[in-house]
């Protein structure tokens, strides 16, 4: 995989550290500051087509640890595994009213998508990790065309990144991933280049405030599947 990059992956966490997770349950109250590590896998049906993108996001280990917090106040009656289950309907319930963060197009045009399906919510690691298979409303060919999709909060701003090294400048090889997709398919991640104006924008927000409608987009990664027609 080939990586885009005009900023270095390391600026971000230096010159945006507040993040707001307005998607997730607490976020109403507390406006906790974190990033999401997320890696994407493509899957393709038998006829060659793009039929879902596989999402994994791990959230940052405070974040983390204040949800793991909270859980484990609830009654004891029910299992670590039930709560865990539970807080995963909870985000996914409110990821839904927000199209699940992600946009999909298709050559530029918009793709729709379906509800989510096979999510599960775990620990590990210090870090909480959601799973979920986002299908397409429809399976799309894209021989000849170009697959194109952005994870981010529209209106508060989070460090949503595609999972990289150590030193934050490249992507892991389970960053974007395809499953039995045609040969020849390739996969590419696009860095954000965001006008200073927007940078500085973002970074003046504190936990009560949030940014202009759509804001998230100008620092959202662009991941890219390309496939030969």
């Amino acid at each position: 995989m080939k990586r885009v990059s005009s900023l270095r992956r390391a600026c971000w966490r230096a010159v945006l550290a507040a993040c707001v997770w307005s998607a997730f349950p607490l976020a109403a109250a507390a406006h906790p500051h974190g990033w999401v590590d997320i890696s994407v896998e493509g899957v393709f049906d038998a006829q060659g087509r793009l039929t879902a993108l596989n999402q994994h996001w791990r959230m940052d280990p405070l974040y983390s640890q204040v949800l793991m917090e909270d859980i484990q106040r609830e009654a004891e009656a029910a299992s670590l595994e039930a709560r865990l289950d539970a807080l995963g309907v909870e985000i996914r319930d409110n990821l839904a009213r927000q199209h699940n963060l992600t946009q999909m197009r298709l050559d530029g045009r918009a793709v729709a998508q379906a509800p989510v399906t096979e999510m599960t919510t775990r620990y590990r690691d210090r870090r909480l990790v959601f799973s979920f298979t986002l299908p397409l409303a429809a399976p799309l060919s894209l021989a000849g065309h170009t697959f194109r999709y952005q994870v981010f909060d529209p209106t508060y701003y989070i460090e949503m990144l595609h999972e990289a090294n150590e030193q934050g400048t490249e992507p892991l090889p389970s960053a974007l991933q395809l499953r039995d997709a045609p040969k020849g398919c390739t996969t590419n991640i696009i860095e954000a280049t965001p006008d200073p104006k927007k940078v500085a924008e973002a970074a003046m927000l504190d936990r009560t405030q949030q940014g202009e409608p759509d804001l998230g987009r100008f620092f959202a990664e662009t991941g890219e599947i390309a496939c030969p027609g």
